[in-house]
């Protein structure tokens, strides 16, 4: 091999070498992006049932009073 096709090869893999460096950054954001997404979402669930907890309580309440108030039959 001449020294102009050992300095090409090595010029292409410090390419790939380069790309790739870039590629691993580039997941690793995507990762921990998507981690906080995740995390954002469960959040939200979390709030959901609760929330849907609260209306639970309140339908049960309402029966009560509308039992209490014979408007709805037993």
């Amino acid at each position: 091999m001449t020294v102009e096709e050992t300095r090409f090869i090595t010029e292409m893999l410090q390419g790939i070498r380069s790309e790739l460096r870039d590629l691993r950054e580039e997941q690793l954001n995507q990762g921990m992006r998507l981690t906080a997404v995740e995390h954002r979402l469960l959040g939200i669930d979390t709030h959901m049932a609760a929330l849907q907890h609260g209306v639970d309580s309140v339908k049960t309440d309402m029966r009560r009073v509308k039992q209490r108030l014979e408007l709805v039959e037993e």
